[in-house]
């Protein structure tokens, strides 16, 4: 049934993703030179499209996907134990009970994190290419259907709308959500509404438009027993026409990670400072390929003339063209062959398109340097000529660019989805009794220190 609250939370949501439609052209046309795999944020796309059909080059594409894919070597990397739980009393941290017991939670948390049924890599390898296009990326994290192990799910930036709090936090985030009815139906047998009740019959697979919105307790409150404990959220499932409450369930915590790389006062949305400063390259660049294979054509393939007794078609200047032209005015210009003089193809020779091929040389330093290709590789080492000092100078100069390129994304990336986690866990008892934890720690509050190969070299 309709709920009054659940109709302003609708309400709300629709006013947010009307007000997003500048935001989706604009990732639209990021997407579509940097990232064509995820360009249907302003249109639908068909299963059979090709994804780059429109490009020419694609070294855009593969500069964001260079980018995205270090995020998780350097911050995330497998074979390393990229995080760790430490007390925020350094005299307890370096007791041994309760330095044997935390690095104890440690495994505990890795193995859960990284069981293939949580999707944590998946869900990671998708959000950090978001990241690295966009900015932004929206990460869920909880527990399966059956309650029996994590769940890491990432969501299309299209799908979610997000706002602030005055501590300028993520706390209210609107999903939009499209199941088909009988998966509907299936979720929420008892709830679904009478219309989507009677499709289940006739049209099973037609989708409904969901909301799923999850939000403080202070914006919408779950009615619930006299006496029953408070959470601090909670997340509400919405069929969007009827307005029939689906659902709603109370958390101790915000269910969705959002890690947002740069951003601006005055708004809740971050950008990628790769794409957003050179996607003016990339347009150029591709037209500047297309203009170039243009001319390699014509210089394979020039355009053709031959004699006929009239002039029977336009000139045809592209590659293969075969232009008729009247046999006495190819006499007057001194013979067929002279009809298409060399100025009618000066891209063809190799001497006149090197401008061209400096000009897309250029274009790809300027995007491999947006895209901070150059500070994240290691730099050129010649262990033969170069001293020990050298080497060591060299790569201190590295990890002083590197770094301030991934503290935003430990500080709203790794260090949130951990915590989260680490709550989860804790909730369901996936760490024992808690009598087993040392004294010493008890109701001592723990943080996790975020570790990588890069800051570890920082602190040699």
């Amino acid at each position: 049934m309709a709920d009054t609250r659940a109709k302003e939370l609708v309400k709300q949501a629709d006013k947010m993703f009307g007000a997003s439609a500048a935001r989706n052209s604009l990732w639209q046309e990021i997407a579509e030179n940097f990232y064509p795999e995820r360009a249907d944020f302003t249109r639908p796309r068909d299963q059979s499209e090709e994804f780059a059909d429109h490009l020419f080059g694609s070294y855009p594409v593969m500069a964001r996907r260079e980018l995205a894919n270090m995020f998780s070597s350097m911050l995330r990397p497998r074979a390393v134990n990229w995080f760790s739980l430490h007390s925020s009393d350094e005299k307890i941290d370096a007791d041994r009970e309760a330095r044997a017991y935390l690095e104890y939670l440690d495994g505990v948390q890795r193995r859960a994190m990284y069981d293939s049924a949580a999707q944590f890599v998946t869900t990671t390898r998708m959000a950090d290419h978001d990241f690295a296009a966009f900015g932004n990326a929206v990460i869920e994290v909880g527990l399966n259907s059956r309650r029996d192990t994590l769940l890491y799910r990432a969501h299309h930036i299209r799908d979610c709308v997000w706002s602030e709090n005055a501590d300028g936090e993520v706390d209210v985030l609107y999903h939009k959500w499209c199941p088909s009815v009988r998966q509907l139906v299936q979720l929420y047998p008892k709830t679904a509404s009478a219309e989507t009740q009677r499709k289940a019959k006739d049209d099973p697979e037609a989708k409904v438009d969901c909301y799923r919105m999850a939000v403080p307790e202070r914006l919408y409150k779950r009615e619930g027993k006299p006496g029953q404990r408070s959470t601090a959220f909670t997340v509400v499932y919405v069929e969007k026409q009827s307005e029939t409450v689906l659902e709603e369930v109370s958390e101790p915590w915000f269910r969705f990670v959002v890690p947002r790389w740069h951003q601006e006062p005055g708004t809740p949305y971050a950008h990628s400072p790769a794409t957003s400063i050179i996607l003016p390259d990339a347009r150029t660049f591709q037209v500047v390929v297309r203009t170039l294979r243009e001319a390699g054509e014509m210089a394979v393939n020039p355009p053709m003339a031959s004699v006929v007794d009239a002039f029977r078609s336009d000139a045809q200047f592209y590659p293969g063209g075969l232009t008729a032209i009247d046999i006495e005015f190819a006499k007057d210009l001194g013979g067929v062959e002279n009809t298409f003089s060399p100025s009618y193809g000066r891209g063809a020779s190799g001497g006149e398109r090197r401008p061209g091929f400096e000009i897309a040389g250029a274009l790809r330093d300027d995007i491999r340097l947006g895209f901070f290709l150059d500070k994240i590789r290691l730099p050129d080492i010649n262990t033969k000529t170069m001293t020990a000092y050298e080497f060591q100078q060299r790569m201190k100069e590295h990890i002083r660019q590197s770094v301030p390129l991934f503290e935003p994304i430990v500080d709203q990336y790794n260090a949130p989805l951990c915590d989260i986690t680490f709550r989860i866990l804790q909730s369901v008892g996936a760490f024992g009794p808690a009598r087993d934890m040392p004294k010493i720690l008890d109701r001592e509050n723990v943080e996790f220190k975020i570790r990588s190969p890069l800051y570890e070299a920082e602190g040699q």
